[in-house]
């Protein structure tokens, strides 16, 4: 009998390693979450951003949670992703399933900001 591997809880990747360095590209519209009646409610439920992974060669979305502030960064920025996740996901269709990945993680933040912040100076506690 052949094992399923199930990940619940998703992959945590080393960035650097398996993405390599991120480009900004653009931002989708925020998902929606839907009433009773199919229509949108005008709450969001996740935002999503277009970003570019030059160690894969290719693009790829990543998700958000919807209480993270709207990211509007200049195209082509260098970015980082904070606690980065990766599931796998399949969509039966007929008689084949659509099979891929999704990444989420907790924000994303500019290189620039993340250099800032490690140089700055912490004040002491009295």
């Amino acid at each position: 009998m052949v094992k399923i591997l199930k990940l619940r809880n998703g992959i945590e990747i080393d960035e650097e390693k398996s993405l390599g360095k991120l480009k900004f590209l653009d931002k989708k519209s925020p998902s929606l979450i839907l009433g009773e009646d199919g229509e949108p409610t005008g709450e969001i439920k996740d935002r999503r951003y277009d970003i570019l992974s030059k160690l894969q060669h290719d693009s790829f979305t990543v998700i958000l949670p919807a209480e993270t502030e709207e990211k509007d960064f200049p195209f082509n920025s260098t970015v980082k992703l904070i606690n980065p996740v990766v599931e796998n996901y399949a969509i039966p269709n007929g008689r084949y399933v659509d099979a891929g990945i999704r990444v989420t993680a907790d924000d994303i933040i500019l290189v620039n900001k993340v250099s800032s912040i490690k140089n700055a100076t912490i004040p002491e506690k009295k």
